[in-house]
């Protein structure tokens, strides 16, 4: 299990008692879900499940959509991390609570994920999706250098926005990036 650091973020894996702040957070809002799979609220049971599905995949993988606490108190504030769909596609895909939009966390913690994916996972190619409305994210796919491709219904059986960008593409920055192996072996 990896543990990704920025300037104001931590990213690490899902745990099961991030369930209420990640609820409050995230799936009961429903200007955040609105641009998520499903476009509506989600009971807490549902979001119980979607934490669990993050955890199974980090297991299988090695990577998912990771948990992104602010650094400076450890509120749990979104997620951002990476997801393989079965046709070994792999997107970057983040949400925070609306507290925080505005701020440039989701490029921050986008950079640092891409950085990851092809610098440690070795991966050749990243996409990312966003509904045709969410303009503030195709923003922040344009930030992080990936190319608008168009768009798809491969993914999340709806139409949706196609950014790519190639590892030969992908270019760091000199952002705070702190990588770290987490010491709980719990997933062996």
């Amino acid at each position: 299990m990896h543990i990704i650091e920025t300037p104001r973020l931590r990213l690490r894996p899902f745990q099961p008692d991030d369930l209420d702040a990640y609820h409050r957070q995230i799936y009961s809002d429903p200007d955040v879900t609105r641009y998520l799979p499903g476009g509506k609220p989600r009971s807490r049971i549902a979001t119980a499940d979607v934490i669990a599905y993050f955890i199974l995949l980090e297991q299988q993988d090695g990577y998912s959509f990771a948990a992104a606490l602010d650094r400076s108190t450890g509120e749990l504030i979104g997620h951002c991390g990476l997801h393989r769909f079965n046709n070994g596609d792999v997107e970057i895909g983040y949400s925070f609570a609306v507290s925080r939009w505005g701020q440039g966390l989701a490029t921050e913690a986008g950079r640092a994920v891409l950085r990851y994916g092809f610098e440690t996972l070795g991966l050749d190619r990243i996409i990312a999706l966003a509904m045709p409305p969410n303009l503030a994210s195709q923003r922040v796919m344009q930030k992080l250098g990936m190319r608008h491709e168009g768009t798809t219904r491969t993914y999340y059986d709806t139409e949706l926005v196609l950014y790519t960008l190639a590892r030969a593409d992908f270019v760091p920055d000199e952002t705070y990036y702190n990588l770290q192996v987490d010491d709980d072996t719990s997933n062996d």
